[in-house]
């Protein structure tokens, strides 16, 4: 999400590898979650709209690529939120036409990754209820989970990514980044570089793209949840 012109989007990452966590993806998703009760717990639910997005509730859940046709951070371009452009499965002839129509999509993601689900959850300090985002996440202690699932009858496999925003005083160092006392506090993440940290990495299955173009698995050494974020 946010403006990123070329997201390549949550894939087009490369990382120091790091040490693999044994809990399920589902699990540790959840578990956090549950901990950020702030997301939705007193507030008014609205419902998922057609993308998949539930901005009072904080939440998507659908095809990664709908997350690209209707994430406010690409509002402005040509494809942001076509009325009818939006995937069901159609498969191949789908994402044919869209880049015929948008030849930049293919920048944006992979072919490959078009039947790819996508489930977030973030806090309003990433992007509010309205669906509208900050001027800036430093020093805001936004954060943002991204779980991919990919189950076709040629791949099975998800993805668990935990992010949180920079704060003053903490700086990137050949890939990691670090705080103002020193501690590894998590590694660089390619898009949103200079204002997300990545705290968490976990796969299960067999994915293609790790880690050619999403990164592997990372656990920081220094708190992975966000209590001290």
């Amino acid at each position: 999400m946010k403006k990123l012109i070329s997201l390549l989007f949550i894939i087009a990452l490369v990382f120091t590898k790091s040490s693999c966590s044994t809990e399920s993806t589902d699990d540790i998703f959840l578990s956090d979650y549950n901990m950020k009760t702030e997301l939705s717990k007193h507030a008014k639910q609205k419902g998922y709209d057609q993308w998949g997005f539930n901005f009072t509730a904080h939440n998507f859940k659908g095809y990664l690529i709908n997350a690209m046709l209707g994430d406010p951070a690409f509002e402005g371009m040509p494809h942001y939120r076509q009325p009818g452009l939006i995937y069901h499965g159609e498969g191949q002839g789908f994402w044919d036409e869209l880049v015929l129509e948008y030849p930049y999509f293919t920048q944006m993601m992979p072919a490959g990754l078009l039947d790819c689900r996508l489930e977030m959850k973030w806090n309003d300090a990433m992007l509010n209820s309205e669906g509208v985002y900050p001027p800036t996440w430093n020093d805001a202690d936004a954060w943002i989970m991204f779980k991919y699932k990919m189950h076709t009858p040629n791949e099975n496999w998800s993805q668990l990514r935990k992010l949180v925003s920079i704060s003053t005083g903490d700086e990137l160092i050949d890939g990691v980044w670090y705080d103002s006392d020193g501690r590894e506090i998590g590694i660089e993440s390619y898009y949103w570089s200079d204002r997300l940290i990545i705290k968490q990495v976990v796969n299960t299955g067999e994915n293609m793209y790790v880690p050619a173009a999403m990164p592997d698995d990372y656990v920081c050494p220094n708190s992975v949840g966000f209590g001290n974020f």
